[in-house]
């Protein structure tokens, strides 16, 4: 049985920079929510396994989100987290949980830019942010 090449995908198969996923809060980090609304994520960086590090839009203004102009007419904010994990704290892939979106629906570079240098070094939890990608990228802090 041979697999389908992503034709949207880079040329290792990797999940590239700026393509969308839709998933549901409830998969979204570890945090228990109970919110079940279908929410697009955008992939800031994907590892050599294919493992996904992602940052979760909204639809409305609120703190720690900033508006993304450029995309979808400006209508869509993202927010200042990074998520790797889903609900289960197993890693981000493309999957059930995570559905990949079409390549037309892919954020741009200029905005990619924008959002992983807001999300590392200009937001209030960047901190927590930078420690997540630490782990994502498969270096232990040190202090742990």
């Amino acid at each position: 049985m041979s697999k389908k090449k992503n034709r949207g995908r880079t040329a290792g198969g990797k999940v590239p920079q700026g393509r969308t996923l839709t998933t549901y809060d409830n998969f979204l980090g570890k945090k228990k929510t109970s919110s079940t609304k279908k929410r697009p994520v955008v992939v800031i960086e994907a590892n050599e396994r294919n493992e996904l590090a992602v940052v979760p839009f909204s639809s409305r203004s609120g703190k720690n989100r900033t508006r993304l102009t450029k995309y979808q007419q400006g209508q869509s904010y993202f927010k200042h987290y990074v998520e790797i994990e889903d609900d289960e704290g197993k890693p981000i892939r493309v999957n059930r949980k995570f559905k990949e979106n079409h390549p037309n629906m892919d954020v741009s570079r200029e905005d990619m830019n924008s959002i992983y240098d807001t999300v590392m070094y200009h937001s209030k939890p960047m901190r927590e942010n930078q420690k997540k990608m630490k782990k994502f990228r498969g270096k232990k802090d040190p202090r742990d």
